[in-house]
């Protein structure tokens, strides 16, 4: 009985002392970098999902790079998530390179990783940041609306009455097989810039396909406007558009510039 009351005791006591040294560390002795690990969008995680941020020296690019301090948000339930890593200053020296790792695990399963550098604390980079992920699945399921908008390259004119504006999301990784992907027509436009939302059931954008948007301006049977070259057609989407990434092009007038023979 006197051993089992002492034992808490004596921890109690080993407690306090620790909390004494701490407070009397140098000042300054343990830093922190935060911020929130986030992919293109809000998404909801698997159950039991674990998110991983890593504060590495990364100064030797020929060698493993060097872990200074780790924080690990079990059960997380969705990104963004925040994080917050502790390190000992005396570890970071002024000329090397310091970097953010993120990654979020299902058991074995390995669901989102970091594919761009996030550098922190010298160099002139910030003391805290944000690391953004991508989706290790290269298909990204659209969860809305793809929005976008159509400008016009010349001076911009009054559309005529009843002008219509078609316009088709194609994928064009495979030239043979040219595949039209979501497509939408927008009456009642009369100027520009045009806002256009495309469907998003059923879609899918990989970041590892090519893409190009096909729009015309059409009044009745005549085209006004189009996009008549294939490489200014052409749309960079590494993942479903949204707020922050809309699919943005420009329209020529057929009669300047008329469709490539």
């Amino acid at each position: 009985m006197t051993h089992r009351l002492a034992r808490p005791f004596t921890m109690a006591v080993m407690a306090t002392a620790l909390s004494a040294v701490a407070a009397c560390a140098p000042p300054g002795s343990v830093g922190s970098v935060s911020g929130e690990v986030r992919f293109a969008r809000e998404v909801e995680l698997p159950e039991g999902a674990v998110v991983s941020v890593r504060l590495l020296d990364t100064t030797l690019a020929d060698a493993p790079s060097v872990e200074l301090g780790l924080d690990v948000i079990e059960n997380a339930d969705r990104l963004p998530v925040s994080f917050r890593i502790g390190y000992d200053r005396d570890r970071v020296v002024s000329g090397n390179e310091y970097s953010l790792s993120a990654d979020v695990r299902h058991g074995d399963d390995l669901l989102y990783v970091n594919d761009t550098v996030h550098p922190v604390l010298t160099r002139g980079a910030p003391a805290n940041s944000d690391v953004v992920v991508v989706s290790t699945n290269p298909f990204d399921t659209c969860v809305e609306p793809l929005p976008g908008q159509i400008h016009v390259e010349m001076a911009e004119q009054d559309l005529p009455r009843g002008a219509v504006l078609q316009v088709r999301l194609i994928d064009v990784t495979d030239p043979e097989a040219r595949l039209v992907v979501a497509e939408t027509a927008r009456g009642d436009i009369d100027r520009f810039p045009i806002e256009f939302s495309l469907p998003h059931e059923g879609v899918q954008i990989s970041r590892h396909s090519r893409y190009e948007l096909e729009a015309e301006i059409v009044a009745g049977d005549e085209i006004l406007y189009h996009i008549p070259r294939a490489e200014w057609r052409r749309t960079w989407l590494p993942h479903c558009p949204n707020a922050d990434l809309q699919i943005v092009n420009s329209v020529f007038p057929v009669i300047e510039f008329p469709e490539p023979g």
